[in-house]
């Protein structure tokens, strides 16, 4: 029995023949071994030319393969992100804050939206950093969290904002059997969002204990932001924190965090007085 290329068409033949080899070597972008040959066009309207084809490369194959599973994971971010209802885990008066709208009243107010724009002029995916705003209330620490977060998703990265008292409420009302969706869910989606905001955080415990179910569910979603964006903000100070979310948690929420210290007046008594 005759080889299958001998049955081929003689400019078929022609075209795959080790004679017209022209050269050989690995391509440096994909790493595949690559043969140009020199050939002559059997047909279409350059007929008859002769032509050096590359076979082998495997560059733009690998190229569409990774925008797929780009657009397959951006997909499933926003899927995740869908679970989300902003509208219900922020407050009206922070829907719309931004850096132009934050009015510092002292020196450390001012530092402190400098630490905030600095987190946002810095931000890349491979470079995680995390915040703790802790301060009284009514000193715009929400505020400047959730301005960085607006700057963020400008640049065009998946986020979240969410009152960890809030946050809570949803977890725990995804036990209900009529829930739309599970608990996993949700954590998963804060697990891979690029920047989270946990706002108020120490204000879900009250007067529980650590071990309680809220402690519990505390660590698993700061123990699952390892090595991404995140974002605190607490009226505790750190001893009152360390108190309420238990030493493990707190010392979690620690790693790699940069406490801002915000200091002054509440503005907005300030503004019912006045």
């Amino acid at each position: 029995m005759k080889p299958v290329s001998d049955q081929l068409p003689p400019a078929i033949r022609n075209m795959i023949s080790d004679s017209n080899i022209v050269r050989k070597y690995l391509c440096e972008g994909c790493a595949s071994p690559v043969v140009v040959r020199r050939t002559i066009i059997p047909f279409g309207p350059k007929k008859g030319t002769a032509a050096e084809i590359t076979y082998g490369c495997r560059c733009e194959d690998l190229r569409i393969a990774e925008d797929v599973l780009r657009n397959k994971e951006r997909l499933e971010k926003e899927k995740l992100l869908q679970l989300f209802d902003q509208n219900s885990l922020i407050n009206n008066d922070l829907k719309e804050s931004r850096f132009e709208t934050y009015v510092p009243a002292n020196q450390e107010q001012e530092a402190a939206q400098a630490v905030a724009e600095r987190f946002v002029h810095t931000f890349a995916l491979n470079s995680p950093q995390n915040l703790l705003f802790t301060g009284t209330y009514g000193l715009g620490k929400s505020h400047l969290a959730a301005a960085i977060l607006k700057e963020v998703l400008a640049l065009g990265h998946s986020g979240i904002f969410t009152s960890v008292p809030k946050l809570l409420s949803k977890l725990k009302a995804t036990y209900n059997k009529s829930s739309e969706h599970s608990e996993d869910e949700l954590l998963t989606a804060l697990e891979k969002t690029d920047c989270l905001v946990l706002d108020d955080i120490g204000a879900e415990h009250g007067s529980e204990h650590s071990g309680s179910w809220s402690t519990s569910k505390v660590f698993e979603i700061v123990d699952s932001r390892i090595g991404k964006h995140t974002i605190f903000t607490t009226n505790l100070n750190a001893a009152e924190l360390q108190k309420k979310m238990g030493q493990r948690n707190f010392s979690r929420m620690m790693h790699q965090t940069e406490v801002v210290t915000v200091k002054g007046s509440d503005y907005r008594l300030k503004q019912f007085i006045n």
